[in-house]
């Protein structure tokens, strides 16, 4: 299984061992109890055993005394909590035998994770002592390890309901045959976040784990009522003094179904002017949800780049507690209810025109692509901030553009300066917000390291600090028009290189943002009618609701997105570094 945010992703291979059970006494392994040993071959003595318990008062599980004492490994709850609420759900759905049945004698598991999820200056050291790179590792582990082992227990990949198919014969079936459908991702996801809100012990914004699942989207957060009452504090200690039940009081199955409203958040709701997830919403979730309005399963909107518009990530090993500038934007919002609300209505305003723009640079691609092609060359040739003098300097004739004309070069121009200009109104929304709270979500060093990567190099639309803030990391959006024009990443990772202002180690990081293909974006704007009067309203209607199933279809066939079963030996390396172990 892997699953990934943007590109860097979690690798993991689920197999039975041969006995992982204690000995019975007649070298036999006992019936009573099984073990779940998790190997992580990237780092020194990465190795958690946990012990399956089987009692006639019920089951318990607990992590074994020498892994829970282990220096190099110890406790970890995302992966405890990852396995304790699989193997209950499993329990409650499934039943007690198809889950000793999929257990045999017991399970290996091994984790292997991108290496840009992690600074890659220190080598040959133990989980606990690296450093991270801030691009979401814990909630993609965790969604790895919940999907693949749902997967394994016959939970998800079985077709229509789990409770209608036995988990013996979803494991007989081959690998390439278990594809997850909308339901079963959905399950995931909700296992997933589960599983990571326990872990840190709060519910948080859950767009980490969505990424990991869904692959690139614009992200609603669910109402934390829907895990609230799940996260009983429960914490999995070493055998024979921290054993927990793998009976739950809760029903996990009904809480945790797709089919639960309160997981479906919705900018289209009838309350949007009061539900606080239901404010801006955008024409990228209109689109989408006009395909899947009658669907019972909700799945948030794919947003891709445009083409020619990429993604570069820097590790700037520093590091951040995320925990630590969460809870002072809290305590400030907490204080300043009304300021905080004026400031958050500007940043969701913010960051849906960004996601329309893209969609909009999108389509112009799939309504004239030589135009396009055009326009990026020439605004890639020069510093963005000079784009607003270029598009007054056009001729009257380029400038007179209508919907339903081919593209000119002024109204891509004008699209690449809007998102441009959403991209500062976001990273100024974020900065004030940083200074309110006392919390450097944009410190000044970073901010630094933007404004000479925008104002230094030709075709970079602008960038800014991901998830919350610090010293973890900073991305940057930029041109890439063809393979014979200089490259503009070339140029940023050269100014990063040679950064030695305030201390800072600005390293680029291999991974970027998946590519949706030029194909989909084709097909959208082809599906999408010409004209919008009102007396097609219906076959307007009908013709978006087919552009964008056909749009969503392709997206969820294209390699990154998200969560996915692969075959080992299709992933180049994993069988090679399993078998070193």
């Amino acid at each position: 299984m892997r699953s990934n945010s943007n590109s860097p992703m979690f690798l993991l291979d689920v197999a039975l061992a041969d006995s992982l059970a204690s000995d019975g006494g007649d070298g036999a392994p006992s019936r009573s109890e099984v073990g779940i040993r998790i190997v992580s071959p990237q780092f020194l003595q990465a190795e958690w055993e946990f012990l399956v318990k089987k009692h006639e008062a019920g089951w318990t599980f607990a992590q074994s005394r020498e892994s829970h004492a282990s220096a190099s490994a110890g406790p970890n709850p995302f992966l405890s909590l990852s396995l304790l609420y699989v193997l209950r759900l499993a329990l409650q759905i499934l039943g007690q035998e198809a889950v000793e049945r999929a257990l045999g004698r017991g399970l290996q598991i091994h984790v292997l994770g991108d290496n840009d999820f992690y600074s890659q200056r220190t080598e040959s050291c133990i989980v606990k002592d690296v450093h991270k790179t801030g691009l979401g590792s814990s909630a993609a582990m965790t969604t790895s390890l919940v999907g693949s082992l749902m997967l394994h227990l016959g939970l998800v990949g079985l077709g229509p309901s789990p409770s209608h198919t036995s988990s013996s014969d979803a494991l007989k079936r081959p690998w390439e045959e278990r594809r997850l459908s909308p339901t079963d991702l959905g399950l995931v996801h909700n296992t997933a976040q589960l599983v990571h809100c326990a872990a840190q012990g709060k519910v948080g914004s859950g767009f980490d784990v969505s990424s990991a699942v869904w692959g690139s989207h614009l992200y609603r957060r669910f109402d934390p009522i829907a895990i609230n009452h799940l996260m009983d504090g429960t914490k999995v200690g070493a055998e024979g003094e921290g054993e927990v039940p793998l009976r739950s009081e809760a029903d996990l199955g009904k809480a945790l179904s797709p089919s639960n409203k309160i997981w479906q958040p919705s900018p289209l709701h009838s309350d949007a002017s009061t539900s606080e997830c239901g404010t801006n919403p955008t024409a990228v979730e209109g689109l989408h949800f006009s395909s899947t309005a009658s669907q019972q399963i909700h799945r948030p909107a794919p947003l891709s780049l445009p083409p020619h518009i990429s993604l570069i990530l820097a590790d700037i090993n520093a590091g951040s507690s995320t925990p630590s500038l969460v809870s002072k934007v809290s305590a400030w919002k907490k204080a300043k209810p009304d300021w905080a609300k004026q400031l958050f209505s500007i940043l969701a305003a913010s960051n849906a025109n960004l996601a329309d723009g893209l969609l909009a640079l999108g389509l112009e691609y799939g309504k004239d692509a030589k135009a396009y092609d055009e326009a990026i060359k020439l605004a890639a040739s020069q510093r963005s901030k000079d784009w607003d003098a270029t598009l007054r300097s056009l001729p009257a004739s380029d400038v007179a553009h209508t919907s339903s004309s081919p593209s000119s070069q002024s109204s891509i121009l004008t699209l690449l300066i809007e998102v441009r200009n959403a991209l500062r109104s976001i990273r100024a929304g974020m900065r004030e917000l940083g200074q309110r709270a006392g919390a450097p979500i944009e410190p000044d060093e970073m901010g630094r390291v933007l404004r000479a990567s925008t104002d230094g190099a030709d075709g970079v639309l602008g960038g800014g600090v991901p998830g919350a803030g610090g010293f973890d990391a900073l991305y940057l959006l930029y041109l890439d028009p063809s393979p014979e024009v200089p490259s503009t990443r070339h140029a940023i990772e050269d100014l990063w290189s040679g950064w030695k202002t305030d201390g800072l180690f600005v390293g680029p990081l291999l991974c970027g943002a998946v590519d949706a293909g030029s194909e989909q974006w084709e097909a959208l704007r082809k599906a999408l009618p010409e004209s919008n009067s009102a007396g097609e309203s219906e076959e307007l209607a009908l013709s978006v609701s087919r552009a964008a199933q056909s749009v969503d279809h392709a997206r969820e066939l294209q390699p990154g997105a998200g969560f996915r079963v692969e075959r080992l030996e299709d992933v180049k390396g994993l069988h090679r570094a399993i078998q070193r172990i």
